[in-house]
């Protein structure tokens, strides 16, 4: 293993930190607006890589189903944020 990290890497690396970030309530509403553009972006890619027929399988609909809350509550920020 060379230790330098691929795009898919970052790719997931990304999702990962957007997850957290949505889950954390604090974090949430402590994050810069970048950081919630760059987290919202993430989490768009990701459900991008999922096709249609993702809603047929379980395992993938659960997973969509997860980003797609993630998505909600850093997009519900953004809102409450630019009507303050």
């Amino acid at each position: 293993m060379s230790g330098i990290l691929k795009q898919g890497d970052l790719a997931a690396e990304g999702v990962v930190q957007a997850m957290q970030l949505a889950a954390d309530e604090l974090r949430l509403t402590t994050a810069s607006s970048d950081q919630l553009a760059a987290a919202a972006a993430s989490l768009a890619r990701a459900l991008a890589q999922f096709g249609e027929g993702a809603s047929r399988n379980t395992r993938k609909s659960e997973a969509v189903a997860r980003l797609e809350v993630a998505g909600k509550a850093i997009g519900a920020e953004l809102r409450r944020r630019a009507f303050n």
